[in-house]
């Protein structure tokens, strides 16, 4: 037993001798620890052999740094512009790209377990907007359901001139894009999913009557837009630029209140 404690002590006094003589192999990694003034250094190579020095002294910590790296990061506001588009073969009149707004306000966390795959979570609220290609024609909520009228023909207002006819409805968005990725981040590409929770909805009509001015017509409810939504997500990431297209699997309208179609929005996504 006593020969035991023997060995071990002169083994344990041995090892700086020891990790000098390895200090000539390449080593993988070193780490620096500090605990109560104590300081040691640990040193792993490729062999898979480990070494220990214990009291390191003088050393340089103004140009020490560690290689590793967050795997989960926030960006606190994302915001993301686009246009939305719906069928007009669906019992709905066309809809006018250039001014039916697609609008996101999204706080993201991104997670990183290598390189090539990122999973990327999104909360955020999001503005559709539905601007009518022909003005005249205006979403009417009756008990039946949605009726699309003509400004003139059926309302009886002659005397002036359709300017503006929309709808539009906000939701609460949860997001969860998981996508694969280039070594350098310059190309990605992501499919995922979104569900969300309807908590604003109306309807504008905007006219100027017979002495030139304009009326403005507010329908403040829900246009019979779906409480709830969720579809289909795509990003395409090429440099500093990020594409979205978000398309609902769900009809935009409640069942038997409006035409069943869904809804598309496509845009840029503003980091």
């Amino acid at each position: 037993m006593k020969s035991i404690c023997i060995t071990a002590i002169l083994t344990f006094l041995s090892l700086p001798l020891f990790s000098q003589e390895k200090s000539a192999m390449e080593g993988e990694k070193s780490k620096v620890y500090t605990v109560f003034g104590k300081t040691w250094q640990v040193t792993k190579y490729s062999d898979g052999s480990k070494i220990y020095e214990w009291d390191i002294e003088d050393i340089d910590y103004s140009n020490y740094h560690s290689n590793k790296y967050s795997k989960f990061s926030t960006n606190f506001l994302e915001p993301e512009v686009g246009i939305n588009i719906w069928p007009s073969d669906k019992g709905a009149p066309a809809v006018k790209p250039w001014g039916s707004w697609y609008v996101a306000l999204n706080t993201t966390g991104t997670w990183k377990p290598s390189k090539n795959f990122h999973l990327k979570s999104a909360l955020g609220v999001n503005w559709y907007n539905f601007k009518f290609e022909d003005p005249n024609q205006i979403a009417v909520k009756t008990p039946d359901g949605l009726e699309f009228q003509d400004f003139q023909d059926d309302l009886g207002i002659v005397d002036g001139t359709a300017t503006k006819s929309k709808i539009s409805a906000s939701f609460v968005n949860l997001t969860l894009v998981p996508s694969v990725r280039t070594n350098d981040g310059n190309f990605r590409f992501g499919v995922g999913g979104y569900a969300g929770l309807r908590i604003g909805g109306r309807g504008k009509f905007v006219y100027e009557d017979s002495d030139g001015d304009k009326q403005k017509q507010f329908e403040k409810s829900n246009m019979y837009v779906d409480n709830f939504r969720y579809g289909l997500r795509s990003e395409l990431g090429i440099g500093d630029f990020t594409l979205f297209m978000n398309y609902d699997l769900n009809d935009l309208f409640e069942p038997g209140k409006g035409p069943e179609l869904q809804a598309m929005s496509f845009g840029i996504l503003l980091d």
